[in-house]
C-alpha cells in the first residue's frame, strides 16, 4: 500500500471536511450555510493545528459542530469557538 504525501493527505482531509459541511447543512436546515461554514472552518483549522495526523479531523469537526448547533441556537463567535476548543481540548476526549 502506497503512502500518501503530505499534500495528498491535506487535500483528502479538506475534501472530507467539505462533505461534513454539506451533511451539517442538510442536518441543520434552519442554520444559515454561512454560519455552518464558519464553524466548520474554525473547528477544522484548530484541530489541524493541533493534530499529529489528520485522519480523524473531519469526523471530530462534524461531531463538535453538530453538538454545538444542537446545544445553541445562536452561532458562537469565532473567537469564543477557538477559545473553547483550545481551553477544553475537546478533541482529546473524543
Amino acid at each position: 500500500m502506497q503512502q500518501l504525501s503530505t499534500t495528498e493527505r491535506i487535500a483528502k482531509t479538506h475534501r472530507q471536511i467539505e462533505l461534513v459541511e454539506t451533511a451539517l447543512t442538510k442536518e441543520f436546515p434552519t442554520q444559515s450555510a454561512g454560519v455552518i461554514h464558519r464553524e466548520v472552518e474554525t473547528v477544522s483549522e484548530e484541530l489541524i493545528a493541533h493534530a499529529r495526523f489528520t485522519d480523524h479531523v473531519a469526523v471530530l469537526t462534524g461531531r463538535y459542530v453538530a453538538e454545538h448547533l444542537e446545544a445553541n441556537e445562536a452561532p458562537m463567535k469565532q473567537s469564543t469557538l477557538r477559545a473553547t476548543l483550545t481551553k477544553s481540548h475537546w478533541w482529546k476526549r473524543h
